[in-house]
């Protein structure tokens, strides 16, 4: 599978002190006050997976916001889950990091078993996201959401401005990894989102663009007759 810092030639230590440096700006009270109000309130001992947890902190803050879930993290890069469990404290329970690749395996769930499951800045870099919608709506319960926040298309003069302003990219160097990852950030508009999610069985309940960069969408396993 594809990553970032294949296509950007940052490596995976880079890749990771950007991500915890970053954390604070990406996932904000805007973007938790829209969280829970459309997440609301999980059952009792729910699973709930991050898919490309990266470091970890999502799911810290997600423990706090629903201290009594099961907490599951899952990303490909090694350096990545051993700072989740290195290096963060959780306040409620400790989740469980896997280094796992969903486009070669399964997850280590039954079906219907998991309640919620989020995916951010992920699902883009994939050649083929279908059969990964796929195994995510197996392992949702019927009234289970899944939350997907990824990258939407923006004019190339924005994002190699938000390459500079949000990331302290120089010009040059801005210019030298924002027109190769130009094409992936890019690759998807907010339409596109909707009808792969509809093509993979899902009933988007809410979407919202959070930032400009980024599009979030609450979404639901259809129901079929």
């Amino acid at each position: 599978m594809p990553t970032h810092q294949s296509l950007s030639g940052a490596s995976d230590e880079e890749l990771l002190q950007r991500m915890v440096k970053t954390h604070p700006d990406r996932y904000d009270g805007a973007f938790w006050k829209y969280f829970t109000s459309h997440v609301k309130n999980l059952p009792p001992r729910a699973a709930a997976i991050d898919l490309g947890c990266g470091p970890g902190l999502f799911l810290r803050d997600l423990g706090e916001h629903y201290p009594a879930a099961a907490l599951y993290g899952y990303d490909i890069t090694p350096a990545m889950i051993a700072y989740g469990q290195q290096h963060v404290t959780y306040a409620g329970g400790k989740p469980t990091l896997t280094v796992h690749d969903l486009t070669r395996d399964p997850l280590p769930h039954a079906s219907g078993a998991v309640y919620l499951v989020t995916m951010s800045s992920v699902l883009h870099v994939l050649d083929e996201p279908l059969p990964v919608l796929a195994e995510i709506r197996r392992v949702l319960s019927r009234d289970g959401i899944f939350v997907l926040h990824d990258w939407i298309r923006q004019p190339l003069p924005a994002y190699l401005a938000w390459r500079r302003e949000n990331l302290g990219e120089s010009e040059s160097v801005s210019l030298h990894r924002g027109f190769r990852l130009f094409p992936v950030h890019g690759k998807y508009t907010s339409e596109d989102w909707q009808w792969l999610l509809s093509e993979a069985g899902f009933v988007t309940r809410h979407q919202a663009e959070l930032r400009a960069s980024h599009r979030i969408f609450v979404t639901t396993p259809a129901t079929t007759a």
